[in-house]
């Protein structure tokens, strides 16, 4: 619990809430139903003084102001002595799949996922009587966001219903100054095979990134005369007696290399080719550091922020429809082995990785299953207690079916926590 006051408020672009009846939640029966039980949500709870303007900020660089006197109780009475504001982000898959929020929407008679690029519930609470926002002010919105390019459109859930409600286009999206890309691990890429080779060598095991690999070479990827080693003639006329790389943080393995000498130096532009065992531990070292940036993903700084102002609490997201570029549709089952008795109660789950999607297949959906042969599509279930199974069989063969049994590979560890099903994916 932590609290964080200042005197000054932003002035941020203003989108009505579609119900504001609904920060009274003390007797809705919520449709939004988490797959696991225990606590799974990256949430931070404020306590704050309602009387004064408060800036409140999370560890991932989502702030909010809430202005002065803006809290009223269930009759409409102003609000006294301090609050409770609860404030629960989902970013990334594994809060999107553990959160059981519906990411359904229904347009012009037709059934869309969505593809997310924030999605936050903020709540308020006084000894556990909600607390709503009076009905002449709003709360200024800064939502962290790992998506910055795409446009997108906001919404609010009534949570009764899990019925999604467009409020208005995506508001401004500015780029996070804390942001730090050097965090960010880079997925290693194979050479073009037509580029400039460098055949140079030097000590790897200086830098850690490198140790173990085998024998680098080096090609040129820059795009300035000044670094092109064929343009300038002292490369090849000089004895270098020490290098130096920095990486350029834009591509894995990627590095500003800089030759010296006692008399002059030369700074080039060159990114190791990847083949063969090098190019498998690049990989291995590349899904260790994804894993282990995704641990810590309710701490780390967002690179972009998208500004919105709320009229009320309640649950919203940043998002747009997503459409499948080559979509197949079959009949499906899938096999549990030993816990083919549980198929009525599991929930089937694919994912879509680079697109931050996922698509939920109730049993009863199996019949109008779908996927996408254009992207890379992950399965996953959902069993009862807590435990999961995951198809791990060459998918893309299944695309000419019509129907196809998945089979489907039961884990042994029961999901506990976030991280369990951070593991998980990535193992897929």
């Amino acid at each position: 619990m932590k609290q964080l006051i200042i005197y000054c408020a932003c002035t941020l672009f203003f989108f009505n809430s579609c119900d504001n009846s609904q920060n009274q939640l003390d007797n809705i029966i919520s449709s939004i139903q988490p797959p696991f039980s225990g606590d799974f949500h990256n949430d931070t709870i404020f306590t704050i003084d309602p009387s004064k303007i408060n800036h409140l900020t999370a560890a991932n660089g989502s702030n909010f102001t809430i202005p002065a006197n803006a809290m009223v109780d269930k009759n409409g009475v102003l609000i006294k002595g301090n609050v409770d504001v609860k404030f629960v982000q989902f970013h990334s898959l594994d809060d999107i799949i553990s959160s059981g929020i519906p990411m359904k929407y229904d347009t012009l008679g037709s059934n869309f996922t969505f593809q997310s690029a924030g999605m936050f519930d903020l709540k308020a609470n006084q000894n556990g009587e909600v607390v709503s926002l009076a009905k002449d002010k709003s709360i200024d919105m800064n939502l962290a966001s790992d998506i910055g390019d795409i446009p997108m459109n906001f919404y609010q859930i009534n949570e009764k219903s899990g019925e999604w409600s467009y409020l208005a286009p995506s508001a401004p999206v500015v780029n996070n100054t804390k942001f730090d890309k050097k965090t960010i691990p880079l997925k290693p890429e194979k050479s073009s095979g037509d580029s400039f080779i460098l055949d140079i060598n030097f000590e790897l095991s200086d830098y850690d990134e490198l140790n173990g690999f085998d024998a680098v070479v080096w090609e040129y990827t820059g795009s300035h005369d000044s670094l092109d080693p064929r343009k300038n003639k002292k490369v090849m006329n000089n004895k270098w007696t020490s290098f130096d790389l920095v990486p350029t943080n834009e591509k894995a393995y990627e590095y500003y290399l800089t030759l010296k000498n006692t008399n002059t130096s030369f700074t080039t532009q060159v990114k190791a080719i990847l083949e063969g065992a090098n190019f498998d531990l690049a990989m291995t070292n590349f899904k260790q550091a994804k894993v282990a940036y995704a641990k810590k993903q309710d701490f780390n700084q967002k690179p972009y922020v998208r500004e919105v102002a709320i009229s009320g609490f309640g649950l919203y997201n940043f998002d747009y429809i997503h459409q499948m570029e080559e979509p197949i549709e079959m009949i499906a089952d899938f096999d549990f082995g030993n816990k083919n008795h549980l198929k009525e109660k599991s929930m089937v789950v694919v994912i879509y990785e680079k697109e931050n999607v996922v698509i939920n297949f109730p049993y009863s959906d199996w019949k109008k299953f779908n996927l996408d042969r254009k992207a890379d599509p992950k399965i996953l279930a959902i069993l009862p207690d807590n435990e999961v199974a995951v198809c791990k069989e060459n998918i893309s063969k299944v695309y000419n079916k019509s129907n196809h049994k998945f089979k489907m590979e039961e884990l042994s560890t029961k999901i506990t926590d976030k991280d369990d099903l951070i593991e998980i994916i990535a193992d897929i």
